[in-house]
């Protein structure tokens, strides 16, 4: 089929925005801060994006609790992820942009190519999000440009991070360009501690036991994991489902998001089981802590960043072993690879 763009739904009196091509369906919703709700895969019937099964999504207030409204689905975040005080302006719990409504234009609508214009202002930082979604005919791959545009008079210390939920299960397996690897102290990590680094993939717990952090757990496991990929090589990440050899991929620009954290919930926070890729531009949690330890960037008055992300969806291969700037992927066929 030809690319489409279909602005006339709406999801539970949220404005929904699907663009398709004959491989996927894009569903987004410009009133939850642009949130990416669906991507579907298909030739396979494979829904890829995460949803709580406990809640579905409704417009909110602009100082909402993240985690006790997590939807599931594709978001980003900016200034900040935890509430913190920046450039003296107190922040809310994950940032502005996530509960604001945005504004949308489709630029482009053609058999060939479908392009879409998303864009807010923000409130307290006095920034400008931009995100331009761009669909083509007979393409797994979905490509967005990203800018930030400080429109303050202060300097704004900030991090910025895709954070997109991933269906897993037991048979799920997460790839990336890493090797230092940070556990935060949170949860119930399968290694029993926190606040330590390995190399990865292989981390050992307190008895000396070896474990594979590309493997994901069934739900049954009660783990929990926070961790941060602190010196990737290359700009990308990739979940594979293993068995049904089906798997997406995100990559992205390098200098602009120099880690990737990866949250993880195998059942043991909130009982939900999602692994959560997220790109980001710096590290830790904490804004102000990284801006101390020279691992968090600020932007100055009328500054700006800019970035291009490929979100591509694959089959064929167990595992991921690359991700070119184009979003092609190089697979492993074979799962000990």
């Amino acid at each position: 089929m030809n690319v489409r763009v279909d602005t006339d739904w709406s999801f539970r009196d949220i404005r929904t925005l699907i663009m398709e091509n004959d491989l996927l369906k894009i569903v987004i919703m410009p009133d939850l801060g642009a949130k990416i709700w669906q991507i579907t895969y298909k030739p396979r019937g494979k829904d890829l994006l995460w949803q709580n099964p406990r809640l579905k999504p409704r417009q909110l207030p602009f100082h909402a609790v993240y985690d006790d409204q997590f939807f599931g689905g594709w978001d980003e975040l900016f200034p900040n992820d935890i509430p913190e005080t920046l450039a003296g302006e107190a922040y809310p719990d994950h940032g502005e942009i996530w509960t604001l409504p945005w504004q949308f234009a489709v630029e482009k609508s053609e058999p060939d190519e479908a392009v879409v214009k998303l864009w807010t202002e923000t409130p307290i930082s006095n920034s400008r999000i931009e995100k331009t979604v761009t669909l083509r005919a007979g393409e797994p791959k979905i490509r967005f440009r990203h800018r930030i545009v400080n429109n303050g008079n202060k300097e704004l210390p900030y991090l910025w991070k895709l954070h997109t939920a991933m269906e897993v299960d037991r048979d799920t397996r997460i790839d990336l360009p890493a090797s230092k690897v940070y556990v935060e102290e949170f949860g119930s990590p399968r290694t029993g501690k926190g606040g330590v680094t390995y190399l990865w993939p292989y981390a050992s717990d307190e008895q000396g036991n070896r474990h594979d952090m590309r493997r994901a757990l069934p739900a049954s496991a009660g783990a929990s994991e926070f961790q941060y990929a602190s010196d990737t090589r290359e700009g990308w990440c990739a979940i594979t489902h293993t068995k049904e050899e089906v798997g997406f991929a995100l990559s992205y620009d390098k200098s602009q998001l120099p880690h990737c954290w990866l949250f993880a919930s195998y059942g043991g926070w909130r009982g939900l089981n999602t692994v959560i890729l997220e790109p980001c531009s710096g590290y830790p949690v904490s804004v102000n802590e990284g801006r101390r330890q020279g691992t968090h960037a600020s932007l100055a008055p009328g500054a700006s960043l800019a970035c291009e992300v490929t979100a591509t969806v694959y089959e064929g291969v167990k595992g991921v072993s690359s991700v070119d700037k184009d979003g092609s992927v190089t697979g492993i066929t074979e799962e000990g690879d």
